[in-house]
């Protein structure tokens, strides 16, 4: 008998030649070894992008807050992307992570009572010693000494950057939060009225910038999560015919997430059909109990919008389709021409490429159509979005363990979304694919689903 563990392919080790008494202890030993070495891994990976933080806030302290809700309705706890990120802990709720610029130090500061500990819930980490040298975390503490940490700092009062939450909205009226940083964090308020010489610093941009570059493990969970979402695109265009409700494929695009093996969907999908396609008309979907559910009708085109998660990190994908499973001569001829321009765009796409200079290969297509366009339709969607302060929704996108957007020129090693969205006449069209970013071009990730209209009307049926 062979074991091989995950170490190095010479680490394979025969155990047949040991006394039969002595292998348990020699297999339990090898597992000891083998897991110590990919904690070690993991905690320097981590321990990396807390040094690069370090040195990017190396005036202040970067502030991180572990997600403190759960959700009964979720399908598990999710926690804040910026947290795990630089932490590796995806089940730690409540805690706050403080990387200290000055001295390059982290403090993982863990409440003192961890929800559902009565009931025999361990916590994923207990303050400690032995916790700070598995995480790599210099100090691994009980939250109660966070005051005396930022106590400690008061005096050269360095400022305190913390990543904004934009799912979030005001909790209170402008008049009741400190006059330096009204737009921090409730939480991040409570600090700045006890030590008021400290100042908030909002660093969201900054910080995604520093996790645009992914790793290899990173890109193998992006291309999982974007070979399962193919899957839920296609299983969602079957599923859209006259009559239904936008609700009933959306449905249909989580379950086959699940099926693909995804941890679900990295955002409820979006089947928004009619006028709720038009941009920005979706985004009121998310403030809505009913999700501006409604049935679809004939002769309207569908925005599918989908990602599935893979391993905490996103899946993004979409395309317009009719829901009659035809489009009419008008719809035809103008998401061709959309189409065209979208591939052509994303030969663009490269690295030091600029987003401009991607809208700019977008725009030449289009115009080139001009000439040949054949329907009115047609002819104004090309006028109207050959100008960029028509499309103010056009886009391209990071996309990691959540989505933003990119600082300067794109980046190897980065992966992005293109993702034109326009509208005509009270329509919606939108085009949507993930890309690995490398020296030379643009590795498509999301392959298999198809782009003109012949293409997605025979995959309908």
């Amino acid at each position: 008998m062979l074991y091989q563990g995950n170490g190095p392919r010479n680490a394979t080790v025969s155990v047949l030649s040991y006394p039969a008494m002595r292998v348990p202890g020699l297999i339990l030993a090898m597992l000891f070894i083998t897991s110590s070495c990919t904690a070690t891994v993991e905690n320097n990976v981590e321990r990396e992008r807390r040094q690069r933080v370090a040195t990017a806030f190396h005036n202040g302290i970067l502030l991180l807050h572990a997600n403190s809700e759960l959700d009964s309705t979720a399908d598990g706890f999710r926690q804040d992307p910026f947290f795990y990120y630089f932490t590796g802990l995806g089940n730690t709720v409540g805690a706050v992570l403080a990387i200290d610029g000055k001295s390059g130090e982290s403090w993982l500061f863990l409440p003192s009572e961890p929800p559902f500990l009565k009931s025999g819930l361990q916590p994923e980490v207990k303050p400690g010693p032995e916790a700070a040298k598995r995480l790599g975390i210099e100090h691994v503490v009980d939250w109660t000494a966070l005051q005396e940490f930022l106590a400690s700092h008061a005096g050269q009062a360095p400022p305190l950057y913390y990543a904004d939450d934009l799912a979030k909205f005001a909790e209170l009226p402008r008049n009741l939060l400190g006059s330096k940083s009204p737009g921090a964090p409730i939480w991040l308020q409570i600090i700045l009225q006890r030590w008021p010489a400290f100042e908030a610093k909002e660093a969201g941009e900054r910080i995604q910038a520093l996790m645009a570059v992914q790793s290899a493990k990173e890109i193998a969970a992006l291309r999982s999560a974007a070979k399962a979402t193919v899957t839920a695109v296609m299983a969602g265009m079957r599923a859209i015919q006259s009559g239904v409700s936008q609700r009933s494929v959306e449905a249909v695009v989580e379950d086959t997430c699940w099926k693909a093996g995804a941890h679900g969907s990295s955002f409820w999908p979006w089947a928004m059909s009619g006028d709720n396609a038009v941009f920005p008309r979706p985004f009121t979907s998310l403030a809505r109990y009913d999700h501006l559910d409604q049935k679809m009708r004939s002769g309207d085109l569908v925005r599918l919008d989908v990602g599935c998660e893979w391993d905490h990190y996103i899946g993004d994908l979409g395309r317009t389709v009719p829901v009659s499973g035809h489009y009419n001569d008008d719809q035809r001829e103008t998401w061709n021409i959309f189409a065209a321009a979208y591939r052509v765009a994303a030969l663009a796409l490269r690295d030091g490429v600029t987003v401009d200079q991607i809208f700019d290969a977008w725009r030449t297509e289009l115009l080139r159509h001009r000439g040949s366009a054949k329907a009115l339709l047609a002819q104004r969607a090309i006028d109207s979005w050959s100008d960029r302060k028509n499309v103010p929704y056009w886009q391209v996108h990071t996309t990691n363990l959540l989505a933003g957007f990119p600082v300067g020129p794109l980046r190897e090693g980065t992966t992005i979304n293109f993702e034109p969205i326009a509208s005509i006449d009270g329509q919606g069209f939108f085009l949507e694919d993930m890309y690995l970013i490398t020296k030379s071009g643009a590795e498509l990730l999301t392959p298999g689903v198809p782009y003109s209209a012949d293409e997605i009307e025979a995959a309908m049926h």
